[in-house]
């Protein structure tokens, strides 16, 4: 391998701590700017549009950058599989893009979010050129950083510029799309480089069934949280889509830092497996989980005692009601990061589809009917619309786990207690959390005092218990400094 893990690592890090920092600098700038009732709307219009884009993108990324992975060197493999890969996603973004013109007029014709569903129906066509997958089957993780960091500086530049009042959510939308252009062409041009397009020997039969079944396990938040925001938009409000959606976000911004560990892998392992390496393959799958799992219960924990002012902190006291809704999130991002791990690293690469996709239908489904049961008791909100969720989540990584260990019989200890002292570790948060607050209480000092002696405690007990992971990364740093 002549690509190193730990500078993809650092790629893929500064790239999603770049994504971190952007929202952190710009949400509360939308978010104060646009106001919850106009953000309720954006959101409501992107999630119906996501209900259609789902089978737009058919899961082309995921099995993409799977089976690219495992024929990349040779050169007429990755050119037929690009070629045919590539058509087939024209074919389907044409079709959900005619589709999603017919349901959104006859379904909201009339409606104040028609227009927000014409602008967002230009990502259909965008789409088509969407090849990030190629770039990181190739590993090629340092093209992927510098040209979404610059992308980005652009539509920041613009926002500040278009976006003014409440009333320019339309502006806001055609910016979203313009960042999209940006970043499908370049990543275009730049894949044609390097992967030729063969339509001799295009096939596309071969591949449809693996996948309709990707396109259900890797699109599950249709059943989940795409699932909770059209019910909370059709059945509570538009501004109640605002507190869920803010809430989800921010959980993102902390969850797509940690995710790094996972997608920088996923290429590696698909290797090992291809090459029928299973003892190595076991020992680095132990070792990402280990390393995730410091991450994942700080943040997750860190999350969950800054929640109530978290949410003023970035949106403004208009959000402060989204407190609760944000504390829920926190729990649900330790479920959605194990089953992460569990789905993608495991099951998906072992190439056993057919019961991820049965996992999903059976916990989305749970999490239905419980947001009907709400519904129909008239308690329902966009609080017990992720909680719903996270039960449904929790579930699934119950089910998962057990046909990893019973069915695949993997040597895959995952809830060892190496691993889930970590979450013993950031417990501690929470009676610390309250001590800060018998002396503080505004918001914003409190707000950074509780994250920075939060930080600095986890770091403690781990340069106390000598931990091994932060080891590893001090003494990863030092070597390279070295060179």
């Amino acid at each position: 391998m002549n690509k190193s893990l730990f500078k993809n690592a650092l790629y893929k890090i500064t790239l999603n701590f770049f994504n971190l920092m952007l929202p952190i600098i710009i949400g509360p700038y939308v978010y104060r700017t646009l106001g919850a009732e106009s953000i309720g709307s954006v959101k409501y219009a992107e999630t119906i549009f996501n209900y259609f884009f789902i089978f737009a993108t058919f899961g082309v990324y995921q099995y993409g950058l799977r089976e690219l992975s495992r024929v990349k060197k040779d050169k007429e493999q990755a050119a037929k599989l690009f070629t045919s890969l590539f058509t087939f996603s024209l074919l389907t973004n044409i079709v959900a893009l005619g589709a999603f013109f017919a349901a959104s007029y006859l379904g909201y014709g009339d409606a104040n979010i028609f227009p927000i569903l014409m602008v967002f129906s230009i990502n259909f066509i965008l789409n088509i050129f969407y090849v990030e997958w190629v770039n990181e089957a190739f590993e090629d993780y340092n093209f992927i950083t510098i040209k979404t960091i610059i992308v980005k500086l652009i539509y920041v530049a613009l926002l500040f510029t278009f976006v003014q009042s409440s009333d320019d959510y339309i502006a806001f939308v055609f910016l979203l799309v313009i960042s999209t252009l940006l970043n499908n062409v370049i990543s275009f041009i730049y894949v044609k480089r390097k992967v030729k397009f063969d339509f001799r020997n295009i096939s596309i039969r071969p591949h449809l069934k693996p996948l309709f079944l990707v396109v259900i396990f890797s699109n599950g938040n249709i059943l989940y949280s795409q699932l909770d925001r059209f019910m909370v938009g059709e059945f509570v409000n538009e501004k109640e889509v605002s507190y869920y959606v803010m809430s989800q976000q921010i959980m993102t911004i902390i969850n797509a830092l940690m995710l790094s560990i996972i997608q920088v892998t996923i290429p590696r392992l698909s290797y090992l497996i291809g090459n029928e390496d299973n003892d190595t393959y076991i020992e680095l799958l132990n070792k990402i989980a280990k390393v995730y799992f410091s991450l994942l219960f700080p943040a997750s924990i860190g999350l969950f005692v800054i929640s109530d002012i978290g949410v003023v902190v970035y949106g403004g006291s208009e959000f402060a009601v989204a407190g609760s809704v944000l504390a829920v999130f926190s729990i649900y991002m330790i479920s959605l990061g194990i089953e992460s791990i569990l789905a993608n690293q495991v099951i998906y690469i072992k190439q056993k589809e057919k019961m991820l996709v049965a996992f999903i239908f059976i916990c989305g489904f749970v999490n239905l009917l419980l947001n009907g049961l709400f519904v129909y008791l008239g308690i329902f909100s966009a609080t017990n619309a992720i909680l719903t969720t996270a039960i449904a989540n929790f579930l699934l990584v119950a089910l998962e786990y057990m046909y990893i260990r019973k069915v695949l019989k993997l040597e895959f200890h995952l809830f060892k207690l190496t691993n889930v002292k970590y979450l013993f570790y950031s417990l501690l948060f929470i009676p610390t959390s309250y001590v800060i607050r018998l002396f503080v209480s505004e918001t914003f000092l409190l707000f950074f005092t509780l994250v920075i002696v939060n930080g600095l405690l986890y770091v403690l007990i781990l340069l106390v218990t000598k931990d091994e992971v932060l080891t590893m990364l001090t003494s990863k740093i030092k070597g390279k400094l070295r060179k």
